[in-house]
């Protein structure tokens, strides 16, 4: 074998690894940008829930639920205290 013809399959070889490279560089960043995707559509989903929550605490902070019963009284205490703590649950996933 000619000396020319070594290092035209030397330069062959390094093209086809260099192709290699390249094609699983673009196959990694397509997997990726399919990634991103997902990971933005799970945020707006998350975002979309969390707004509905914060909505519905919204509504049961107005909910009238006046009793002359004490237990009742009792009761609105326990539940406003849970709401604070789904509202400080919230605010730590928002962060």
């Amino acid at each position: 074998m000619s000396i020319e013809l070594e290092k035209i399959n030397l330069i062959s070889d390094k093209v086809n690894v260099l192709i290699g490279i390249k094609n699983h560089q673009d196959n990694e960043i397509e997997r990726l940008n399919e990634e991103l995707k997902t990971l933005k559509e799970e945020r707006f989903t998350l975002a979309d829930q969390n707004s509905n929550l914060e909505k519905e605490i919204e509504l049961l902070k107005t909910t009238d639920r006046t009793s002359p019963d004490k237990s009742d009284n009792l009761d609105e205490v326990k539940i406003s205290g849970m709401i604070k703590e789904i509202e400080e649950c919230l605010a730590l996933l928002k962060s």
